[in-house]
C-alpha cells in the first residue's frame, strides 16, 4: 500500500515538473521583424492654447463672447462670458477638437 502511495506521489511530482518546465515567459520572445511603434505626437500647452484661441477668434458666431483660456499639461480651463447657449456650445466644441486636449473645465457663464 505504501509503495502505491509513493509511486502515485512520485508520478504527480514528475507530472508537475514537466508541466511547469513548459511554462516560459513568451512576452520576451518576439519575431525579429517586430518594431517598436513610434511614440505618439506630443502637444505642448502653448500650441494647444494658440489653436484654441485661433479657433475661437475666427468663429463669427463667437463675436461678443469674452472667453479666457488657460492650459496646463493639456488640461484646459475656460472662463468668461458668452451671450447665449450656442456660443457656449461652440467654445466647448472648438476646445475639444484641438489635439492634445485631455480635459476641459468649462466655467463660462451666459450673460
Amino acid at each position: 500500500m505504501q509503495t502505491r502511495y509513493k509511486v502515485f506521489t512520485f508520478s504527480i511530482l514528475l507530472l508537475s515538473l514537466f508541466t511547469l518546465s513548459g511554462c516560459e515567459n513568451y512576452a520576451e520572445k518576439t519575431h525579429e521583424s517586430w518594431v517598436t511603434p513610434p511614440p505618439g505626437a506630443v502637444y505642448d500647452d502653448s500650441t494647444i492654447f494658440a489653436r484654441i484661441t485661433q479657433a475661437v477668434q475666427s468663429d463669427p458666431v463667437l463675436q461678443g463672447a469674452k472667453v479666457e483660456i488657460k492650459v496646463n499639461d493639456g488640461n484646459v480651463v475656460l472662463s468668461g462670458t458668452v451671450n447665449n447657449e450656442d456660443q457656449l456650445t461652440r467654445v466647448n466644441m472648438h476646445t475639444w477638437i484641438v489635439d492634445g486636449v485631455k480635459k476641459v473645465d468649462n466655467q463660462i457663464v451666459k450673460k
